[in-house]
């Protein structure tokens, strides 16, 4: 009995060890492409689709939701979005970006899909892996991000009007100082809807959308496909 538990033992440590040496091997050889213009096959895509959702799903089970129902909260998320998020997640009557079709997974169009609050608070904060999804937790309080969550429950039910108009009363995102330069070399001083860009051009084609500054980076992952979070400029 001892002997055949011995070597039922020995035959998985010999097949274990057989498969870690075939894995190095694959890839540390390169065979694999990991350009975004050559997609996963479907078992790979499936198992790291289920691999996201999984992660972010029992992640975000211990996020306390607060009152999201705050106008000024909301209105101030609409500002976030606007300067942060367009480019890769889209707005009311937006077809299409210069960054989106490159990235893959293909982000999620926030403007047609709500997020459970939860895990898009934990996505936007912690972000998700070999994804365009930045971790905007390392330079946003937690205030901030609750306000892009507030207004993503919101963005589904905007018509591309009520979206601009809510946009141009938002505050201004000082985070985008550093990034929108003027030709000068000094912060450019716009509201958020001129600071927007594509944001604001609503119902337009891809080619009338102005490119936006993008952070190096998913969709998605994730998250990926549609995974279910927001974000700012991502």
């Amino acid at each position: 009995m001892m002997q055949a538990i011995r070597r039922v033992v020995i035959t998985i440590v010999i097949l274990g060890a057989i498969g870690a040496v075939g894995i190095g091997a694959f890839v540390y050889s390169g065979i694999y492409n990991i350009g975004a213009d050559d997609h996963h096959t479907r078992p790979v895509f499936a198992l790291l689709q289920t691999l996201r959702e999984r992660s972010i799903t029992v992640r975000a089970r211990h996020v306390q939701v607060p009152d999201l129902e705050d106008p000024a909260l909301i209105l101030k998320g609409a500002g976030q979005y606007a300067a942060m998020c367009t480019q890769c997640h889209l707005t009311p009557g937006m077809k299409d970006s210069e960054i989106r079709p490159g990235l893959y997974p293909q982000p999620p169009n926030l403007a047609r899909l709500r997020v459970a609050p939860g895990e898009a608070f934990w996505v936007i904060k912690h972000g998700i892996k070999m994804s365009a999804m930045p971790a905007w937790g390392g330079s946003h309080d937690d205030a901030t991000i609750w306000s892009m969550v507030a207004f993503l429950q919101k963005l589904p039910d905007l018509s591309p009007k009520q979206y601009k108009d809510m946009v141009a009363k938002a505050p201004p995102d000082d985070d985008m100082d550093m990034s929108e330069m003027d030709r000068d070399g000094k912060a450019a001083d716009r509201p958020a809807e001129q600071r927007a860009g594509s944001a604001v051009d609503q119902g337009g084609d891809a080619g009338d959308v102005p490119a936006m500054a993008m952070p190096a980076a998913p969709t998605s992952v994730a998250p990926p496909p549609a995974v279910k979070a927001s974000h700012r400029r991502h």
